[in-house]
Formats: C-alpha cells, sequence, structure tokens
C-alpha cells in the first residue's frame, strides 16, 4: 500500500512539473458602459508626470492596440473624442512572504520474505529506498505587485463637471520579479480578455513561453 501510495505521488508530482507556466493576474472591473462599443473615439489622459514619460507611451500603445481591437478609434486630438483614457501602471516596493517548504529525503521501508534455506523457512529483510517529505522547512521571499489601471470617462461629462466614469478596471500580477516592461502585454491581455467586460473579480492564466534550458 505504501508503495502504490508513493507511486501516486510521484506520478502527480510529474504532472506538475510538465504542466506550462502562466502568467497569472487578478482583474477586477466596475463600468457602466453598454455591450456595442464600436466607433467610439478615445484618446489618453495624462497628468504632467507622464506628459514626457517614454513608458507611457509604451502603455498607451499596448492599451490603444487592445481598445482598437474592439471597434474603438484612437484620436490624437482631445477634443473630439468620445472618451478620455486614464493610465495608472507600475510596481509596488514589494512585501515579504513567509510559508512553509516541504523537505525531500530518501527514507528506507522493509519488506519481508520468506526464504527457504536448508530444511527450514526463514524471514530476510529487504530494504527499499524511498524519496518522501521528511520534513519542512521556512522560507521567506519578496513578492511584487505589477499593476496597470485603466479609467474611461466621458469626455463631455467631464468638462461640465459632471459624473464622468464610464469605466475602472486593474489588473494585477504578483510575483518574485521586479521586472514591470515584460509584465506589461500579459497584464493588457489579461485586463482586456473582454471589453468592457462582466463586473466583479476574476483571476485569469495566461500560457506563458516555455523556460529555455
Amino acid at each position: 500500500m505504501r508503495a502504490l501510495v508513493l507511486m501516486a505521488l510521484l506520478a502527480l508530482l510529474a504532472g506538475c512539473a510538465t504542466s506550462p507556466p502562466t502568467f497569472n493576474a487578478e482583474v477586477s472591473v466596475r463600468h457602466q458602459i453598454a455591450s456595442d462599443v464600436a466607433g467610439k473615439r478615445f484618446a489618453f489622459k495624462r497628468d504632467a508626470s507622464q506628459a514626457q514619460s517614454l513608458l507611457q507611451r509604451q502603455v498607451e500603445h499596448d492599451v490603444a492596440v487592445a481598445l482598437e481591437g474592439y471597434g474603438l478609434t484612437l484620436d490624437s486630438n482631445a477634443s473630439r473624442a468620445d472618451w478620455l483614457v486614464e493610465l495608472a501602471y507600475g510596481i509596488d516596493d514589494g512585501k515579504t512572504v513567509t510559508y512553509n517548504q516541504p523537505v525531500w529525503g530518501t527514507t528506507y521501508y522493509t519488506y519481508y520474505r520468506r526464504v527457504y534455506s536448508g530444511n527450514n523457512y526463514v524471514i530476510v529483510p529487504y530494504y527499499y529506498p524511498s524519496t518522501e517529505v521528511v520534513g519542512s522547512q521556512s522560507v521567506s521571499e519578496v513578492v511584487y505587485t505589477r499593476y496597470l489601471a485603466v479609467d474611461v470617462f466621458d469626455r463631455k461629462a467631464l468638462a461640465g463637471n459632471e459624473f464622468a466614469k464610464l469605466y475602472e478596471g486593474e489588473a494585477k500580477n504578483r510575483s518574485a520579479s521586479q521586472q514591470f516592461d515584460n509584465a506589461l502585454p500579459y497584464l493588457t491581455r489579461a485586463l482586456f480578455q473582454t471589453f468592457p467586460g462582466t463586473a466583479g473579480t476574476r483571476t485569469v492564466r495566461l500560457p506563458l513561453p516555455p523556460v529555455q534550458p
């Protein structure tokens, strides 16, 4: 029985080891937009710190491509746009997370057999090695949250000092990596899997390219 349990456990671990890597994002959306958004014109709303930022331009490009995929049109003249799109993005300072990690080691179990020796049967022990969890150890690592937030405003309502928010969405990814640029395409894809989408929070898993040996 013990051998069968061990074989099942090793098979499960082998399956996990061959599972493709994924980019996991928590996506939250609230909106009051009709499902038919094709034909709307949008422009980006920037604050002073974003006006001369190359990263801002990259984020705008990725978001614009995603919105254009739903039939919207980017307009460089904000006064002609139906919507103004405001962006926030970046990475936090990290948080130390501590968890228990299993420790694997070699143990032995005994299997007894009756062996005929001379005129008698004797019980002979056989020892088999087994790789099992033999304990646990505390592991700490810094986890960073990378995020992309997108707000959409009705331009005319905003100009008239009325309530203008039409959409607010955010995608977050928690990782040991401090790199934001390589996360940006996945954050954008996760957030705009649907648009405007269903209000609420969901987890999106996107396949990553396999790690090269």
